[in-house]
């Protein structure tokens, strides 16, 4: 695979506290952003065209 500098992941971050599903959620929302956070920040050598959550990878 040849890589252009960025990586490509797609996060599923759970069923997240919020406005959006009138605060159903069982999850903070620092606790949702934390997957992203992790994937925001990998190395140039991170995976990539992937789905995860917090507890990883997450078939497509």
């Amino acid at each position: 695979m040849v890589r252009l500098g960025f990586l490509v992941n797609t996060a599923a971050p759970g069923y997240v506290d919020t406005d959006s599903n009138n605060h159903t959620g069982h999850l903070t929302p620092a606790q949702g952003a934390a997957v992203v956070v992790r994937l925001a920040t990998l190395g140039v050598d991170g995976p990539t065209a992937g789905f995860f959550s917090e507890d990883g990878p997450l078939p497509w």
